[in-house]
């Protein structure tokens, strides 16, 4: 095994502020033996970034510098001697997990790392993130990619596997209905991943009309529409109702509803209006941030029986999962990144995902 030699440089996307960012050097620390070192290619934005680069980071302010970026993959340019006793080899393409767990805590022992009671995650301060030219990851936390993935979508693979950790909370079965409400990069990855799990009919609710168009220009929903607007002097009890009726049999859904709705926009109303189109007995799962306290109708969700499920990040498996269903065809993400940024442009990136009119923004590290 070659001793490790730092590369020259190492430029990484600091967040040093609200707003502010500043492409410059980051010390690689050095690895260890169960470590790899990946060559960073590509790293997808989402709007937890944005959170970050907006607010200075996420729930307060960041006391010192901090590498922003989580959605990550690369080559291994180094390989520790126990890493590649595993298998693992200079030139491997893989994925970065960037949520690390314990292993040893009551959630991790049965499987539920996403939760781990001491887990950190990249780019949530005060753990570096991955965006950057060179990243230092366990080796427990990378997986494998094939060469027909491209390194612009292999960027998207940790939101691909979010979306199946969704699936797997919402148990998302063949011959079941969905409602997505949101047609952002989240909305958009669970309807992947219901259509690659055998979902058909899928209905899909956006207040943006090009982001509908997308989702019907693609054929990830089965039915689409602009989200109806409230009427005066309509609570979102009444709101919801209206909207239900109005669609679902347009949509070729039974009036009794859909089984599982999710809510991906994380807006007050759109709650309502997830739990009214849910059938007695359904499911419904919030995965849409938004603000931290909202209404919820309650006396719905007990008079219906609803699971109510919430879901985060991602648990054993879904990377492999999200990236199979990526090698097999079954799950096409090229026409979701519709920009691409050079490394040292990261602000501009950032501006992009800000101003809201992408649908999905990849850095390309090595540009």
């Amino acid at each position: 095994m070659s001793a490790f030699t730092k590369p020259a440089s190492n430029k990484a996307c600091m967040l040093t502020g609200p707003n502010e960012v500043d492409v410059r050097e980051f010390p690689l620390r050095d690895p260890g033996a169960n470590d790899v070192v990946v060559k960073v290619e590509s790293t997808g934005l989402c709007g937890s970034d944005l959170h970050n680069y907006v607010h200075g980071g996420v729930g307060k302010p960041i006391e010192e510098p901090l590498v922003l970026g989580h959605e990550s993959a690369g080559t291994l340019s180094y390989v520790g001697e126990e890493a590649a006793e595993k298998g693992w080899k200079v030139g491997d393409r893989v994925a970065i997990e960037p949520t690390m767990y314990c292993s040893n805590c009551p959630n991790c022992e049965v499987g539920k790392t996403n939760v781990c009671r001491e887990f950190k995650q990249a780019s949530l301060a005060p753990t570096h993130g991955t965006l950057a030219e060179y990243y230092v990851a366990g080796s427990q936390y990378i997986v494998k990619v094939p060469e027909s993935i491209s390194w612009e979508e292999a960027g998207c693979i940790q939101p691909l596997a979010v979306a199946v950790q969704l699936a797997k909370r919402a148990k998302l079965t063949p011959g079941k209905t969905l409602a997505v409400f949101g047609c952002g990069p989240l909305g958009c990855m669970i309807m992947h991943v219901a259509r690659a799990l055998g979902i058909s009919k899928i209905l899909a609710f956006d207040i943006s009309p090009s982001r509908v168009a997308f989702i019907n220009e693609h054929k990830l929903a089965s039915y689409a529409v602009v989200s109806h607007p409230t009427l005066q002097d309509e609570n979102l009890t009444q709101w919801a109702a209206r909207f239900k009726a109005d669609v679902l049999k347009e949509a070729g859904v039974e009036e009794w509803g859909v089984d599982v709705a999710v809510e991906a926009a994380g807006v007050e109303p759109v709650m309502h209006a997830a739990v009214a189109f849910v059938h007695p007995g359904g499911t419904y799962v919030q995965a849409g941030l938004g603000r931290p306290i909202n209404s919820f109708p309650t006396l719905q969700v007990v008079a219906k029986e609803l699971d109510v499920i919430g879901t985060v990040r991602y648990t054993a498996g879904c990377f492999q999962t999200a990236i199979d269903f990526m090698a097999e065809g079954k799950i096409d993400l090229k026409p979701m990144i519709t920009k691409t940024y050079p490394l040292r442009e990261s602000k501009e990136a950032l501006e992009a995902v800000k101003r809201g009119g992408d649908l999905k923004v990849v850095v390309m590290s090595q540009q």
